[in-house]
């Protein structure tokens, strides 16, 4: 594509498109794509990047599969859409949700589908009240969640969004939603300080205890935070909180919208710590973002209730799109991309490699921490290694990264001071490699920047 029509393209968009999490300055000088090739994205300029995020944790295959084009044109020829309300259903939902019920967790019976993983979210939200609703238990209603976590940008998912920001002129909020501290590493807030164990779940016993168990409907939480910063619990977090839940009578839902489908090692997070949750959304991966899907699946206990609705109490849940044809369709042939060649062993090897090219950085003057589950992971730079204090917001610190990165030839995204990384799971060792040799020069090239501005020797 010539100049002139880049720079066309690049100001049409900066003067009529409004993007998610809005800001005309951010948004100055936005790579424009053009094309994407296996873990590579190309913009319309011909610069190529290394897709450091699977775009948006969910091209899980790789950019370019023609795979997933010709099962969607397939299905298109076929029965492109029909409506799936009751009364009517079609193959690939019915093929999709056989083949989702043999690789999630073995407690599972149900699944009902979305467009996204906002709504995933704020759906199981629903059907969790609706599930103490038909067991004579209407005021349970609350839903807790947790800080740092970010489950999605409908009203009610924003409400259980533990990030300052997204909160911000979008109120008032819907009452019967809390949040409590989350484990951190190295400055847990949910223990006062230090490092998370598993006594940080307690945090969450005590809100039960402080809102009434008689309220509380459910718990949401994501198993490894992805966008508040790639934050894994430690080996006995989750188990605890699964018997806090069981303990109060609460359901605990597993917003595996990001780490669902490999992305962890596993084909969804909670097995590395043997939990079972009573529901669990998805999203992203489950298509690897080719077409718009997603969802909840939920257990026998909570699906039994709901099969067995009385007449006059219908589950009037429902979205235009929801079993998509064609959405399934593409949804069923990425899965078998995923397990005829090994996705998911594939994350956890690549995974390793990633951690122990990342763990490497620690030793660098301004890396506070590095942090990671699978193919996922984070690298925070702290202004003071000793104390982990974090740079001042005006030094600006998290987009320098970003965008050295992508100077780079890396594409990512920062939460603070932190680098958040989650390749596709074609990622090669190479890539790999040129990922973590590129963080590295990237936080060099920063550090000496801030130093430079401040008068002072780069550490």
């Amino acid at each position: 594509m010539d100049e002139a029509e880049s720079l066309r393209l690049e100001g049409y968009d900066l003067a009529h498109i409004v993007h998610p999490q809005w800001h005309a300055a951010d948004h100055a000088g936005a790579v424009v794509y053009a094309s994407g090739q296996g873990a590579v994205l190309t913009d319309v300029r011909g610069n190529s990047y290394i897709d450091g995020r699977s775009s948006l944790w969910n091209v899980a295959v790789g950019h370019g599969r023609r795979e997933l084009a010709e099962a969607a044109a397939e299905q298109m020829s076929t029965l492109a859409f029909a409506n799936a309300y009751t009364g009517y259903a079609n193959v690939p939902s019915i093929r999709l949700t056989e083949k989702l019920l043999g690789l999630v967790y073995p407690n599972m019976s149900g699944v009902f589908y979305a467009n996204s993983g906002s709504e995933a979210n704020d759906f199981a939200i629903k059907a969790a009240r609706y599930f103490w609703f038909l067991q004579a238990k209407p005021e349970k209603v609350k839903v807790i969640s947790r800080t740092e976590a970010y489950h999605g940008g409908t009203l009610a998912a924003t409400a259980i969004t533990g990030m300052a920001p997204f909160h911000k002129g979008f109120g008032p909020e819907p009452p019967g939603f809390v949040q409590v501290p989350t484990c951190y590493p190295y400055r847990c807030e949910a223990c006062g300080g230090g490092p998370c164990t598993p006594e940080c779940a307690d945090v969450v016993a005590r809100a039960i205890e402080r809102e009434g168990a008689e309220t509380v409907a459910a718990v949401i939480a994501e198993p490894v935070h992805g966008a508040g910063g790639v934050i894994p619990p430690c080996g006995g977090y989750w188990p605890r909180l699964r018997a806090i839940c069981d303990k109060y009578g609460v359901l605990l839902i597993a917003d595996e919208v990001i780490t669902g489908f490999g992305r962890t090692g596993k084909w969804f997070a909670l097995e590395h710590w043997g939990v079972v949750p009573d529901m669990v959304t998805f999203a992203k991966a489950i298509t690897s973002a080719y077409v718009p899907l997603s969802g909840f699946i939920m257990s026998e206990r909570v699906h039994q209730v709901i099969r067995d609705n009385p007449a006059d109490a219908k589950f009037m849940l429902g979205c235009t799109n929801s079993a998509h044809p064609t959405a399934c369709a593409v949804g069923l042939r990425n899965l078998r991309i995923i397990e005829d060649e090994g996705l998911v062993e594939r994350a956890e090897r690549m995974g390793r490699r990633l951690q122990e090219g990342l763990g490497r950085l620690r030793e660098m003057p301004n890396v506070g921490n590095v942090r990671g589950l699978g193919l996922m992971a984070a690298v925070e730079v702290v202004s003071d290694k000793a104390t982990k204090a974090p740079f001042a917001v005006s030094a600006g610190v998290g987009p320098k990264l970003a965008k050295a990165m992508r100077e780079r030839g890396v594409i990512t995204r920062v939460k603070g001071e932190s680098l958040l990384l989650a390749p596709p799971l074609i990622i090669t060792e190479e890539q790999i490699d040129t990922i973590v040799n590129v963080t590295g020069d990237a936080i060099e090239a920063v550090m000496k920047a801030v130093a430079a501005a401040e008068g002072t020797n780069a550490p």
